[in-house]
């Protein structure tokens, strides 16, 4: 008997432990029937009672519940009921939570309240004006949901081939906006909103079709539908009456695999025929002859053209008629034509010419079409811009070389007026509505960006020092600056090649003893961390911060900070004349912010730091300007900092005091004069932070 114990114990443990992760455990369903024909369905809890959350759905009629952080202590087997409401309650355990499914005979709506240690669920058909009654004796707080299918209107259900169908009713006068995405649709209904009640979460994996999860959720004056998917699927959108859409989310094959199939072994066109059987033995008859004969065999009416000529030997035995005549015709090269129970037969050469005939009458018809007027005033894009896109000339016409035409027709034009940012198109309607729907895509707003930019003035050890404090780098490799807590256990950050016998670098990577240009990036939760040691710096008299400005600038746009002096000086005219002319000795940073899909900064940065150097003036008095200038490209996290260093100030001063004539003697003097020499060395880095200003603006449409 012991070895059983063995093995029994741990067993009673583990289900022990698993019991006890649960907050509260069902024990126990009990259902009823209300006199006013409400079925009320009792969960009983044993301990903590969850207040669930659920979702009804049309076809099939059913209501899932689900409790978080629940256990079932009962058989899990499905309690069958002969009610002409309710046909099915199961309870399964799935995850950390149990499902509790009601399988209904028809469309019911539910509320829920708790009561002591058991959760009422209140079903009633859709339509009934019941509502659950309220409790007098209970001193529980209660908590409610109420669900009804009928309001918004956000139904999930399983349609043929394992589709997944979602219904909703949309209370705007625009349609849907539907975007897709690598594993979800993501549909929005601009300028309607729901209620708290609407706002659904409701898993549905349990239906095995692509759809996993349906979500609808109130976004400032809109409401967004989420559709997440799983596997290869296709989606259509088909709007109903009433305002109602359906959302069609259909499994399919993989289409590189079935394209590369389909180029390996390739299959002719499959054709059905179920006409009459008929059975054929001729040798050298005309094939006018045998179109008769099919004609009077299945009844149909068969015109052929004086074209259709020549002899042929055949012999079918027990074939439909309708393939023997596509064998027939495949094999003289005629093609046919049928228009009711006329069947039109003809030579290829023939049916050609009529095609050809029937575009250019088509052609002709749309040159007829009347031409019409419309200008699209740009809220967002400048008018030069976009011509350029559209690929409109200067003149207004459209290009008839189809290299490079636009998507006017030959008849068409557009003009620009830039005064007032206006497009005028004049073309036929179908042209006009392409313009239309063209320029709602484009003329939006574009993204913008924060660039905050310290420009510091410090001695030439700060800058290693920062890199020490915010993390290091390897000799030899390039990495990405970390968090500021846990820097100095990763040894494979930063950025910055590094090079020689040195073991760790500094992340932010600013050289000391070169005066070459380096580059670093900290991430935007080491950003602050970075702030407060620039502070600290800056208290120490270590450094010294010389501008902070902060430029708002659109995506792609760009931004320039300018800081310094004009140096005034005199130059010769030609006619003898002196005149001022000015240089700029000034500190410049150019910036020009790119935002990638997955919301990172692409900067584009050019420093220049131009200093007058007196020095290497010309004969004129024109001073000479010294330049220094950084030019790069990183690609930032949103709130990331980049550091830019490596461009060097020095200055040397050279003092001396005597007393006259008694500092001059040799030896001696130097008890009367007094020399003083300093050299100084400061490094001027720059911290740049990109923040992608957030919020969707409202789009102004036509």
């Amino acid at each position: 008997m012991k070895p059983t114990l063995h093995k029994i114990l741990p067993v009673m443990a583990l289900s022990m432990v698993a019991q006890a992760a649960y907050a509260g455990n069902i024990t126990d369903i009990n259902v009823s029937v209300m006199p006013d024909q409400q079925r009320v369905i009792k969960i009983k809890f044993d301990r903590d009672v969850v207040q669930p959350t659920g979702f009804a759905t049309a076809s099939p009629a059913r209501i899932a519940l689900d409790f978080a952080g629940t256990g079932v202590q009962f058989a899990q087997g499905p309690l069958s009921f002969n009610d002409s409401l309710l046909n099915q309650v199961n309870v399964a355990q799935a995850d950390n939570k149990a499902r509790v499914m009601l399988s209904l005979t028809k469309e019911a709506q539910y509320n829920t309240q708790v009561k002591g240690n058991e959760v009422w669920i209140y079903v009633t058909e859709s339509g009934s004006s019941n509502s659950a009654p309220a409790s007098a004796h209970n001193t529980s707080p209660v908590a409610s949901n109420n669900y009804n299918i009928g309001d918004f209107g956000l139904d999930f259900r399983k349609g043929a081939n394992r589709s997944g169908v979602v219904d909703f009713r949309s209370g705007a006068d625009s349609e849907p906006k539907v975007k897709v995405q690598s594993d979800r649709v993501v549909i929005t209904l601009k300028n309607h909103q729901i209620s708290t009640q609407d706002a659904k979460n409701l898993d549905v994996t349990d239906f095995s079709t692509p759809v996993r999860t349906v979500t609808a959720r109130r976004i400032g004056n809109d409401t967004q539908i989420t559709v997440r998917n799983q596997g290869s699927w296709t989606h259509r959108l088909t709007p109903r009456s009433g305002g109602r859409y359906t959302l069609t989310i259909t499994p399919s094959v993989n289409t590189v695999d079935a394209a590369v199939k389909a180029a390996i072994n390739p299959k002719k066109e499959q054709k059905s025929f179920g006409g009459k059987n008929v059975s054929l033995d001729f040798q050298d008859i005309e094939v006018r002859t045998v179109l008769q004969i099919l004609a009077k065999e299945s009844g149909m009416n068969i015109v052929a053209s004086d074209s259709v000529q020549g002899k042929m030997t055949l012999a079918l035995k027990d074939v439909p008629w309708d393939q023997a005549l596509d064998l027939i015709l495949s094999s003289r090269d005629l093609v046919q034509e049928t228009n009711g129970r006329i069947i039109n037969v003809k030579t290829r050469a023939e049916a050609d010419k009529k095609t050809m005939e029937i575009a250019e009458n088509k052609k002709k018809l749309e040159d007829l079409v009347p031409l019409i007027s419309q200008t699209f005033q740009l809220k967002y894009k400048n008018v030069e811009e976009l011509k350029e896109v559209l690929r409109i000339e200067n003149s207004g016409a459209s290009n008839t070389d189809g290299r490079s035409r636009s998507i006017l027709s030959n008849r068409g034009n557009a003009m620009t007026d830039p005064s007032t940012n206006t497009l005028i198109v004049k073309d036929v309607a179908e042209v006009i509505q392409e313009f239309q729907r063209l320029i709602e895509e484009l003329d939006v707003p574009a993204r913008q960006v924060m660039v905050e930019a310290r420009i510091v003035e410090a001695d030439v050890s700060l800058g290693r020092d920062l890199g020490v404090r915010m993390g290091y780098a390897r000799a030899g490799r390039t990495g990405i600056g970390n968090t500021y807590e846990s820097a100095t256990n990763n040894r494979n950050i930063g950025v910055g090649a590094t090079s020689g016998s040195i073991n760790n670098t500094a992340n932010i990577n600013l050289p000391l003893a070169a005066a070459t240009s380096a580059i670093g990036i900290v991430r935007s939760i080491g950003s602050s961390a970075l702030s407060l040691e620039l502070s600290a710096a800056e208290s120490a008299n270590r450094s010294k911060t010389i501008s902070t400005p902060r430029v708002l600038t659109q995506d792609r746009k760009q931004a320039t900070i300018k800081q310094g002096t004009q140096i005034p000086y005199q130059t010769r005219a030609a006619d003898g004349a002196y005149e001022t002319a000015f240089k700029d000795a000034v500190l410049q940073l150019d910036v020009t912010p790119r935002i990638t899909p997955d919301n990172n900064v692409i900067l584009d940065v050019t420093i220049n730091k131009d200093d007058v150097d007196t020095k290497n003036s010309n004969a004129d008095g024109e001073p000479a300007i010294s330049v220094k200038q950084v030019k790069t490209q990183a690609m930032v996290e949103n709130g990331g900092t980049l550091v830019v260093g490596g461009i060097y100030q020095e200055n040397v001063v050279n003092n001396s005091k005597k007393v006259p004539v008694l500092g001059d003697v040799p030896v001696l003097g130097n008890l009367f004069k007094s020399s003083n020499k300093s050299h100084s060395r400061n490094e001027v880095l720059f911290f740049i932070t990109p923040r992608i200003i957030e919020g969707q603006s409202s789009v102004m449409r036509y």
